[in-house]
């Protein structure tokens, strides 16, 4: 198996690479738990602060900008006093939910067997 970097600039393994800051997004801790959220429509800031738990306002905040930014959400204000805002799942991220209904399943399927192999790391390293 050839693991040296491709010729491919698209390949998140080169440092230049304009998808990495992406990349980067989408795995850190809470963006994909925040697009879950929106998968059965808009929702309010505190409605997905509510979804997400353990996410900080802050937190949530900052990656909602980001989040808009890519174009995987919609930030919607309502012209009301006061303002109501709303977000929503883009075409972009509605196609990345369907890459994450993968990996749920994945997970679903091989926790069970994820869970054994930590008992035996831990018992191995006497972490138990």
């Amino acid at each position: 198996m050839d693991v040296s970097p491709s010729s491919d600039p698209a390949d998140p393994m080169h440092s230049d690479c304009p998808g990495r800051d992406l990349f980067e997004l989408i795995t850190s801790r809470w963006p994909l738990l925040i697009l879950w959220s929106l998968r059965g429509g808009p929702q309010r800031f505190y409605e997905v602060r509510n979804a997400v738990e353990g996410i900080s306002e802050r937190v949530l905040s900052e990656v909602l900008k980001k989040l808009c930014r890519h174009g995987l959400i919609t930030r919607h204000v309502q012209p009301s006093v006061p303002p109501k805002v709303s977000y929503a799942l883009t075409g972009l991220g509605e196609g990345l939910l369907g890459v994450m209904d993968g990996l749920t399943g994945w997970i679903g399927r091989e926790l069970e067997n994820v869970q054994a192999a930590k008992r035996r790391y831990d018992a191995q390293e006497g972490m138990a």
